[in-house]
């Protein structure tokens, strides 16, 4: 008697498995069309309703107000006498917005990056410090300068009045008194390598003062004066 009740345990598992098996060939074996059928429904209806509730959260979507998304996204109006009128404002970030956002992790090319704006450009508006750095940045993707940010603001600072980039070469002690204004222009930077806007300045890879009048400047074509400064590309 022992040994009997594992042999009916067994004997019924075995039972089991197998007329489960059999039910469920049986019935896929009588009805394919019609569960081909209901799983095409079903298909059916989920992308239907799919669809409407596309439809609907895109209808939501238009109703909400351009004004609002502006503000909630920080982005904000500026003096338009420092701008090309075929820029729009809102491709651009106050410095409110950039004040609340984190201080990005410091690397060699965004410190290089962030030193040359702020000494070429802290005091310009954020599309003349952007414009700044796009023309460093096309250099940088060209192959007739530098390969790397840092390369391409520091060539020619060995020789006095002879450098790219006027504040590695005019003999000045180089100090960062504007901590707040630094603290910006490093988020800025940091956007900027990471490719957050398109390039203003038409292709620029030179700029100079509106003060000034280079004689290098006749050999390039004009692309931009943005703020206080004009941009040129070759």
């Amino acid at each position: 008697m022992s040994n009997f009740k594992p042999s009916v345990l067994k004997f019924l598992g075995f039972f089991m498995f197998f007329f489960v098996s059999f039910l469920t060939e049986t019935n896929s074996q009588e009805n394919p069309k019609s569960a081909i059928k209901k799983n095409k429904l079903q298909n059916e209806d989920f992308l239907i309703g799919f669809y409407e509730k596309l439809k609907l959260e895109s209808k939501n979507i238009n109703k909400i107000n351009k004004t609002f998304l502006v503000r909630l996204s920080g982005l904000s109006t500026f003096d338009r006498k420092y701008m090309s009128k075929k820029i729009d404002p809102r491709h651009f970030f106050s410095e409110k917005a950039l004040d609340s956002m984190k201080s990005p992790r410091m690397n060699r090319e965004l410190k290089c990056l962030s030193e040359a704006l702020y000494f070429e450009s802290r005091g310009e508006q954020l599309e003349g410090q952007i414009a700044v750095a796009d023309v460093i940045i096309n250099r940088k993707n060209s192959k007739k300068f530098p390969n790397t940010i840092c390369r391409v603001v520091s060539e020619g600072s060995h020789k006095r009045n002879a450098c790219q980039f006027s504040y590695n070469c005019d003999g000045k002690l180089e100090l960062i008194y504007d901590k707040r204004a630094y603290s910006r222009i490093t988020k800025l930077s940091s956007m900027l390598l990471n490719g957050a806007f398109a390039d203003i300045t038409g292709g620029a890879t030179f700029f100079h003062a509106h003060e000034v009048n280079p004689s290098w400047a006749k050999k390039f074509r004009k692309t931009k004066k943005i703020g206080r400064h004009i941009f040129y590309s070759r």
